[in-house]
């Protein structure tokens, strides 16, 4: 396999987990944004678990590109906002939120 075949298969691999990051932890729709750091937080966790023998070159940028060609849209180059999309509630719960939802054990006398 030439190296341009494999680029192409990394390059498959790699939109395949956006499209499942996206699918699973994101809802998506008019009014919706997030910053790109909490967006990128999240993927980078789900990519690590997905592939985590395969490092990425350019994770972020990458990334980003994949967003763009799905038709999100950004301002800033830096730390941009994203607009039609946010992550599911439930994905950005913080350790207060989780404790609460744990609902203990009923222990039987």
């Amino acid at each position: 396999m030439n190296l341009r075949a494999t680029n192409l298969d990394m390059q498959s691999d790699f939109s395949e987990t956006v499209d499942h990051f996206i699918k699973r932890y994101c809802r998506r729709g008019t009014g919706l944004n997030i910053s790109d750091k909490a967006l990128f937080q999240e993927f980078r966790a789900f990519w690590i678990t997905k592939a985590s023998e395969t490092q990425h070159p350019a994770l972020l940028g990458q990334f980003r590109v994949e967003l763009t060609e799905r038709g999100f849209h950004s301002n800033g180059p830096k730390r941009p906002r994203w607009y039609g999309l946010t992550l599911h509630r439930l994905t950005v719960l913080n350790e207060k939120e989780e404790e609460r939802l744990i609902v203990p054990e009923s222990v039987s006398s």
